[in-house]
């Protein structure tokens, strides 16, 4: 399926990114940190919302990916891709939890990418009036409706469990953001 190897998503990267730090490949795997500075502030003031060109950095790793789907979406408006998130009211494509992500599998098994930013911890949950759901639980039903080479990028404070049976690890990207503000990981896998 996906013929593109590490070094050449580190290589696209440099090359859209090349004033930040290249990734580093190690035991087949990437790994870097991104530091946002002070471009941290929110552009719609939507509390969760990517920091500056975030997006656009994940895109980068997978230039070959045409078929992505946001996960916990938020204010992605993004007209090359399909967003879900359980809130009507920022107008997602799928709109539904997603504790529900397998009554999507016709979607979610043409996905080449999905890129998720789910609540990361209680205080997040809150804030969005939503209830907590088991991350290991969805990290599997998202195994078992995406398709076999197909990518998952997982920001979160944690790395949820998951298995090695049906994920790959394709490495890790540590998010510095700005001072007293939490670090977070894209914990990125490739479906076996």
């Amino acid at each position: 399926m996906f013929k593109m190897k590490v070094e050449a998503r580190a290589k696209n990267f440099s090359r859209v990114f090349p004033r930040y730090a290249p990734l580093v490949i190690h035991n087949d795997r990437l790994y870097t940190t991104w530091v946002i500075g002070a471009l941290f502030r929110r552009r719609q003031g939507y509390y969760g919302e990517y920091p500056y060109r975030v997006k656009e950095r994940i895109l980068a790793l997978f230039p070959d990916c045409t078929k992505i789907l946001h996960l916990f979406s938020g204010t992605i408006h993004d007209l090359n891709s399909i967003t879900y998130d359980i809130n009507a009211d920022l107008k997602p494509t799928i709109c539904d939890d997603v504790r529900n992500v397998k009554n999507h599998k016709d979607i979610f098994s043409q996905m080449d990418l999905v890129i998720a930013d789910p609540p990361y911890e209680k205080r997040d949950f809150d804030k969005y009036k939503q209830e907590p759901f088991n991350k290991a639980q969805v990290i599997r039903d998202l195994g078992e409706i995406m398709k076999s080479g197909s990518y998952l990028a997982w920001l979160d404070v944690i790395v949820p469990i998951y298995s090695k049976k049906i994920w790959s690890l394709l490495g890790h990207i540590g998010l510095v953001v700005s001072t007293n503000t939490r670090v977070r990981m894209w914990t990125l896998w490739q479906h076996t």
